[in-house]
């Protein structure tokens, strides 16, 4: 058993464990003097502390105060207060270890929109709704739309070299571009090789060369910061030159119109997307392989969604149960909602599959659960599959064990894909499954992220299936795994398809 007296001072220390403070407590329940002591050294700490805060210097013996007597009941109390102290202490760090680090994001800004945008390098290239962190953009052509978290919105021109610096700052080293800043982003900034322009708040342009940058006011005011001129302040309908700040002129909103008009070119530019999905559609729906294909452009009345496949093979159309319609990834493109845990897409597509493609176009909105659903086959076993979205982001293909070909349960996850930064944007999902070859390969946006081994070569059995949650009949309780967010297409072919292909899918 240990000291009592080196309990009581650890206690003191607050570095008593919970197993020591148990021990304390029942010496003190078997010795009521031992109380006293306590009690005792509780006032004496006290003492000493409020000498220590107040300053003073002790230059004699402390005085002990005179010695009380107490009752079994009340030093059983200060005991267990103490005790209880003690195990809340150690709970407390404890829940602190266990707390999980919170998410963060480097991100600065967003890109809203593109028209026509082309990067000079298209591999990890950016799309709208994606997050921006800081670094350098190179434009070839083309506009892009980026609103910073401070609140300004810049609308850049191709060609064009710009680097996110903060949230509230840029560096522009060529091209054009436009700045609109609203009241709570005053003192937004864009560095040029040639100096720097400060806004006040206002609405301005400029455009860099390697030589000279040129700054154009519309609205209120900015601060321009030449490296070889000073500092001038620049009013509406003004407009300078960095290398010559004494020779001002007047603001000319012609030499930026191609960047004045970004809602009719988005306009345009949508129109055209759409009609190239509605042509290549009509080349996938005679694809021999295509076995379902959902466009979601179906009357809101009917309840029910249109298997646009001409070699369907006996797959019918998709039935709607809860989900409400949305704008899909373009104006005048559907989609379909999931929010709650009764919305879904019911499905049935007989047979075995050796090989499959599985494709959709999805929003996250989140992902609030263990299991996302995509695609997941009623039920479990026989070789189902299930094509979902775990909580960390990660895209997983499932297949079930089957005792009668003595195939293993597998998963085959994707990295994390679906982090924070995502959520809320049109994302293209593409899925391979080829035995044959015991492979699982999983696409974003077009672009292969993971190829995973598969243990085996047996065939996979979908039955019926659901878009965006999940039932399994037989049982009092289904786990909950429906989708947050919207889904605008759906498409399932008996054969792998190209990186190509999937790629021209995800334009």
């Amino acid at each position: 058993m240990p000291d009592p007296d080196t309990l009581i001072q650890r206690y003191l220390e607050q570095a008593l464990s919970a197993e020591e403070a148990a021990q304390l407590h029942e010496m003190l329940k078997a010795d009521p003097r031992l109380g006293e002591r306590l009690l005792g050294q509780f006032e004496t700490d006290a003492m000493l502390r409020a000498t220590r805060a107040s300053g003073a210097i002790a230059t004699r013996s402390m005085v002990l105060l005179p010695r009380r007597r107490f009752s079994f009941a009340t030093v059983a109390g200060v005991a267990a207060l103490a005790a209880c102290l003690t195990l809340v202490g150690a709970w407390l760090v404890m829940l602190v270890k266990r707390a999980p680090d919170e998410a963060t994001t480097a991100s600065v800004a967003v890109l809203s929109r593109a028209v026509n945008l082309v990067w000079e390098t298209e591999s990890g290239a950016p799309v709208p709704g994606a997050a921006l962190s800081p670094g350098v953009l190179k434009l070839k052509s083309g506009l892009a739309q980026i609103e910073f978290y401070q609140g300004a919105r810049v609308t850049i021109e191709g060609p064009a070299t710009i680097e996110l610096i903060s949230s509230g700052e840029a560096l522009c080293s060529s091209g054009r571009l436009i700045a609109h800043v609203p009241e709570q982003a005053k003192g937004f900034g864009i560095r040029t090789p040639q100096g720097k322009v400060v806004d006040l708040g206002t609405e301005f342009a400029i455009a860099v060369d390697a030589s000279d940058t040129e700054v154009h006011v519309f609205k209120g005011k900015v601060e321009v910061q030449s490296k070889v001129g000073g500092t001038r302040a620049l009013g509406a309908g003004e407009a300078v030159q960095m290398a010559d700040l004494t020779r001002r002129r007047e603001a000319d909103a012609s030499v930026f119109g191609s960047l004045t008009d970004l809602d009719v070119r988005t306009a345009a530019s949508l129109r055209t997307q759409f009609e190239h999905w509605q042509q290549l559609n009509a080349r996938r729906n005679d694809d021999p392989a295509l076995r379902l294909h959902l466009d979601f452009q179906d009357m809101d009345e009917l309840r029910s969604l249109q298997n646009h496949a001409l070699n369907r093979q006996g797959v019918p159309d998709a039935s709607i149960v809860g989900c409400a319609w949305t704008e899909g990834r373009w104006p005048g493109k559907r989609a379909l909602e999931f929010r709650t845990v009764s919305d879904r897409v019911r499905l049935s597509v007989p047979g075995l599959y050796p090989v499959l493609t599985m494709t959709a176009w999805v929003r996250v909105s989140g992902l609030d659960r263990a299991f996302n659903s995509l695609f997941m086959c009623e039920g479990w076993g026989n070789r189902k599959v299930h094509w979902q979205i775990t909580r960390d982001g990660k895209v997983r293909f499932g297949a079930a064990s089957d005792a009668e070909s003595g195939a293993r349960f597998v998963d085959c996850d994707s990295p994390p894909l679906f982090t924070p930064e995502r959520f809320g944007r049109w994302t293209h999902l593409a899925l391979v499954f080829d035995a044959g070859r015991r492979l699982v390969q999983h696409y974003v946006d077009g672009k292969l992220v993971a190829g995973v081994p598969m243990p085996d070569s047996v065939p996979v059995r979908l039955g019926v299936a659901e878009l965006g949650n999940w039932n399994n009949p037989g049982h009092d309780k289904t786990a909950i795994r429906n989708l947050s967010g919207a889904m605008d297409e759906f498409a399932l072919y008996a054969r792998a398809l190209s990186a190509q292909e999937i790629a021209e899918m995800a334009k």
